[in-house]
């Protein structure tokens, strides 16, 4: 007799639960909106680092809004040294023959998985989050061109 088939979790991304702390559980689950969109779209840019089809980054107006709410109460809440770890990820040489696409995808899905991984303070969480929603809103606004 076959095994019934187990739901599997959805598994998120480490920095979404590294924001959640950082956000604490009230003001976290006011932004469980935000945190999927955001979840959604590191799942995107992975799958389109690892080579795969460019998915669904949801850059749709209305996601667009919801990640501009979020991130008004945090703007301007970084310093210099914020700005310089992120683009220390961000700014990277793309190699003749890749393909730009894949490239930033691959140095925001780090960017994401490391400053995760080393506890990063909160404002530079908010400067990369500021980041990833301008390079998300270059790639809607100009598709099919180089970021």
């Amino acid at each position: 007799m076959p095994r019934p088939r187990r739901k599997v979790a959805r598994t998120r991304h480490p920095l979404i639960a590294v924001l959640r702390r950082h956000l604490g559980e009230d003001l976290a689950y006011r932004s469980r909106d935000y945190l999927a969109l955001l979840d959604d779209r590191l799942a995107a840019l992975a799958a389109l680092a690892q080579g795969r089809a460019l998915g669904d980054l949801r850059v749709s107006p209305a996601d667009r809004a919801l990640a501009r709410r979020f991130l008004a109460a945090h703007e301007g809440a970084w310093d210099d040294g914020d700005e310089n770890l992120v683009r220390g990820f961000l700014d990277r040489w793309v190699r003749e023959g890749d393909d730009p696409l894949a490239a930033t995808a691959r140095g925001l899905t780090e960017a994401a998985s490391s400053l995760a991984g080393m506890r990063a303070r909160p404002e530079t969480l908010w400067f990369f989050l500021w980041e990833l929603e301008s390079v998300l809103s270059a790639i809607a606004d100009n598709p099919g061109r180089p970021c």
